[in-house]
């Protein structure tokens, strides 16, 4: 925890894992990793969302672009601070958000990978479906279909 004193400026809050929040302008620090060189990377990781002023996300690739953001950050901080470069633990946590984002965007019904329409919700080119996603990344992904492109559909809006 010693190494949390070297940030006047940033308001920390001790729980079970790293995170900026972007509306109280604080960061979580995960206190049982703290004191470790990987949880003083993932703390440089906040610090730079924080510093970037990074704020909530509509697009997943939004989502993707920050984290890669806030890890150069972390990055350029590491060497002043002590703390060791891990580059295969960045890049296991970059792949986690591109499997989570993935999950999202895979329709439910044909397994194509398709569009975000907005921020939880996508489309399929292939089949026509339609469905929303829940939001946390912190939970397994659940896809719920809202529609079906049918045959009728089909009919129905070419007559119109």
């Amino acid at each position: 925890m010693e190494f949390i004193k070297n940030f006047t400026d940033q308001t920390f809050v001790p729980g079970r894992f790293f995170m900026w929040s972007p509306n109280t302008r604080t960061i979580t620090i995960d206190t049982r990793r703290i004191d470790t060189n990987n949880g003083r990377l993932a703390l440089l990781h906040e610090l730079g969302h924080a510093r970037l002023g990074h704020r909530i996300y509509k697009y997943d690739m939004e989502l993707l672009r920050m984290e890669m953001e806030a890890w150069d950050i972390a990055r350029d901080l590491a060497p002043k601070y002590g703390v060791k470069i891990n580059e295969s633990h960045i890049a296991s946590t970059i792949a986690s958000y591109d499997d989570w984002l993935t999950k999202r965007a895979t329709c439910p019904d044909c397994n194509n990978f398709s569009l975000q329409r907005g921020r939880d919700s996508y489309g399929c080119f292939a089949c026509g479906a339609k469905w929303v996603v829940n939001w946390r990344k912190d939970r397994r992904v659940k896809r719920t279909i809202i529609s079906r492109f049918t045959r009728a559909s089909e009919a129905a809006t070419s007559k119109a």
